[in-house]
């Protein structure tokens, strides 16, 4: 079952999700690519997220200040998908098929099994492909 964070990413394959930790803790593994990639440096055992759908008052969040979430939220939608000025500034920026390939092709910064991981984070493709299957423009 498909579960889109409210950024439209895809808890249900997101390596954080915590049925996901809990079936096969990949977090590790993550956190290595996100060094590699980003400079990232935190630690995977502090990383854990029940979605941003969760309503628990204690639900962990990857990222308790996110932007988008906090849009999604006031102004009452289920997801960006949803949202007539989709997408947006505040949408989360991915890097395109150029620069995933310069960067692994040319600068030789990521590997083609880091963006393998990283798949699962595509909010954009995610979302266009939601808007296509419900016929929102």
């Amino acid at each position: 079952m498909e579960i889109f964070a409210k950024c439209g990413m895809r808890c249900d394959l997101c390596l954080l999700y915590r049925p996901n930790v809990e079936a096969l803790d990949r977090r590790v593994e993550l956190v290595d690519a996100w060094k590699r990639m980003f400079d990232f440096q935190r630690d995977p055992a502090a990383i854990l997220c029940d979605g941003c759908g969760c309503q628990r008052e204690d639900a962990e969040y990857f990222d308790k200040d996110c932007r988008t979430r906090a849009c999604v939220l006031e102004k009452g939608y289920e997801h960006c998908g949803f949202c007539e000025s989709y997408p947006c500034e505040i949408f989360p920026a991915e890097p395109s098929p150029e620069e995933i390939r310069r960067k692994i092709e040319v600068e030789k910064v990521w590997r083609r099994e880091d963006e393998a991981l990283m798949e699962v984070y595509h909010c954009k493709m995610f979302m266009d492909e939601f808007r296509e299957k419900h016929h929102i423009h």
